[in-house]
């Protein structure tokens, strides 16, 4: 398989795992917050990752630069970057903060072009747009509307460049040194530490905590399926453009949607807002597949 395939094949397979742990989380929420579940997620793959790390260990993986921009990664990727997610929601609520946060392909499309030299081409921009688009609609709500600040706007795109920075970083990491799992452990000590001291900006029911032995099983099997899902992000970005690799792993909520039909059915209402973003999204997704294969 050539590399563009393998990037194509471990981004959709990030998006599906992405959709798995999401799903877990909706069950696991009512035993701990999310940023708990965060905290409890990068500490349960922590050792296998260090582990495996060892076990595969070469003397080339000892590169300060590479190091220090998979820590970079780490500390504003799974802390920052979600801390200013959940502030977000918070001082947003959901139907304004979401929808905003969904324009992180188009940022990583951007960053991609002026720090990596990439250039997408115009299908893989017009699929990446649909994408975004497609997002913004499957999480959009209507009514019921909180009020809110235009002083906060500035928080969801802190959110989007935080997280789309860390995406950078890995993959100029991963240039330096071709190791996603040198690199995941590296960021995961990061990104724990980082999000036990910057939970400390969120408000008391919302700060990340070591957790009930109850959210430490069903959060420590999610942190699993995190740490597979980032592993596979970190092969998609070893193997492909930014450009290419986000927009895909973005498809992340039609996989969702098909499995809550599935297991949350009755819970979770399907509308024609969902139905129509998830078109836009399976037609970007695959717009930027066709183009790249």
């Amino acid at each position: 398989m050539t590399d563009i395939t393998l990037a194509v094949a471990f981004a959709l397979a990030n998006a599906f795992t992405v959709s798995f742990l999401n799903l877990i989380v909706r069950f696991a929420e009512r035993h701990a917050n999310a940023a708990t579940g965060v905290l409890i997620g990068l500490l349960v793959g922590l050792p296998f990752m260090a582990g495996a790390a060892l076990w595969l260990w070469e003397p080339g993986w000892w590169n300060w630069k590479a190091w220090a921009l998979f820590a970079a990664s780490g500390a504003i990727g799974p802390s920052v970057a979600r801390v200013f997610y959940f502030l977000s929601i918070h001082r947003l609520g959901v139907p304004r903060a979401v929808p905003l946060i969904s324009t992180m392909p188009l940022a990583a499309a951007a960053m991609g072009m002026a720090f990596l030299g990439e250039r997408p081409g115009p299908v893989v921009l017009a699929g990446t747009l649909l994408v975004v688009v497609g997002c913004m609609a499957i999480t959009s709500k209507r009514g019921g509307d909180k009020s809110w600040s235009r002083r906060d706007l500035w928080l969801p795109f802190a959110s989007v460049v935080t997280f789309t920075l860390s995406h950078v970083w890995r993959k100029m990491g991963l240039a330096l040194v071709p190791s996603p799992i040198l690199g995941l452990t590296v960021m995961s000590v990061a990104g724990a530490v980082c999000l036990y001291l910057f939970g400390g900006l969120l408000s008391k029911e919302q700060r990340p905590r070591l957790g009930t032995w109850r959210a430490w099983r069903i959060y420590g099997v999610a942190g699993l399926f995190n740490a597979g899902s980032v592993l596979l992000h970190f092969y998609a970005l070893k193997h492909g453009d930014l450009t290419v690799v986000i927009p895909l792993a973005s498809t992340a909520p039609f996989f969702s949607l098909v499995l809550s039909w599935i297991f949350l059915r009755g819970t979770d209402q399907v509308t024609g807002w969902i139905v129509a973003g998830t078109v836009l999204v399976v037609l970007g997704g695959a717009l930027i597949t066709w183009r790249v294969l």
